[in-house]
């Protein structure tokens, strides 16, 4: 990472940059999924052109405002058998409650999720889990809107180079960072109109929040990158919902804070 924030240029392999152009002709143009491209290619190689990809998207205006966290559960990584964390570069953040533009988004969806404001710069491959808290400025209701860009199938390299699907995240109200276990424990609430979609435990379905930072910074590290203060970072799906103009959608997050989107 330079010193503005801002993603390093990368030294790509022929093999990656060639996906990564076959990646950006796609969303200029278009047309088949550039499948034959990522053939070859794996998890590590998928980070390496999502980087590059960053690279392109800043150098044309974007802003980067915060990461997302890949994999935050047992039945995920046992699904793609790969026992990492990948990120992902989120260059939208809106507050709630924010308004989803559903028009300019291909096939939309919302993934309730934790949302963490980095406080203090965290780095390196060996972060203690337990030494994140005192890292976080504030925990906060979240969603991740996601957008179907490309039919990945089951090609992880070309899911992962295209930023883990990710659009914009949705930062509602939060507090101080709550011990590990209070997390663990939080009851998270959707509801769309008024009427309930979802209930679960935060447990039950992702990993400790503070492990799955821990680990994002290890697999940032190993590409030069670190968590930075003022970053926002979500750290996994409880549920994800399709989304259609005119819904309200709200989720309560158990001594948190709450978020609404509202499809347009």
């Amino acid at each position: 990472m330079s010193a503005t924030g801002q993603p390093s240029p990368l030294q790509l392999s022929p093999a990656q940059l060639a996906a990564a152009e076959a990646l950006s002709n796609y969303y200029a143009t278009g047309g088949d999924a550039p499948t034959a491209a990522f053939a070859d290619l794996g998890f590590e190689d998928g980070l390496a052109i999502q980087c590059e990809m960053q690279r392109r998207a800043v150098s044309n205006g974007a802003v980067h405002a915060g990461w997302k966290v890949g994999l935050t559960s047992d039945r995920a990584r046992t699904t793609v058998g790969i026992d990492d964390r990948p990120f992902g570069h989120v260059n939208r953040v809106l507050a709630s409650p924010a308004g989803i533009p559903s028009a300019e988004i291909s096939k939309v969806s919302i993934e309730p999720e934790m949302c963490f404001v980095i406080g203090e710069r965290i780095a390196g491959d060996d972060v203690d889990p337990a030494s994140v808290p005192a890292r976080i400025s504030q925990v906060c209701a979240g969603y991740e809107v996601n957008e179907a860009r490309v039919a990945v199938g089951g090609n992880l390299a070309m899911l992962v180079a295209d930023n883990l699907t990710n659009w914009a995240i949705v930062r509602g109200s939060g507090v101080e960072a709550p011990p590990a276990a209070e997390l663990d424990r939080c009851v998270v609430t959707v509801s769309c109109d008024g009427e309930e979609r979802f209930s679960c435990t935060a447990a039950d379905e992702v990993d400790n929040p503070y492990l799955s930072i821990a680990r994002l910074a290890a697999t940032l590290h190993r590409h030069g990158m670190a968590l930075e203060p003022g970053q926002c970072v979500i750290t996994g799906a409880y549920a994800r919902f399709r989304v259609e103009p005119g819904q309200r959608w709200m989720t309560s997050y158990s001594q948190i804070g709450d978020v609404e989107a509202v499809i347009s």
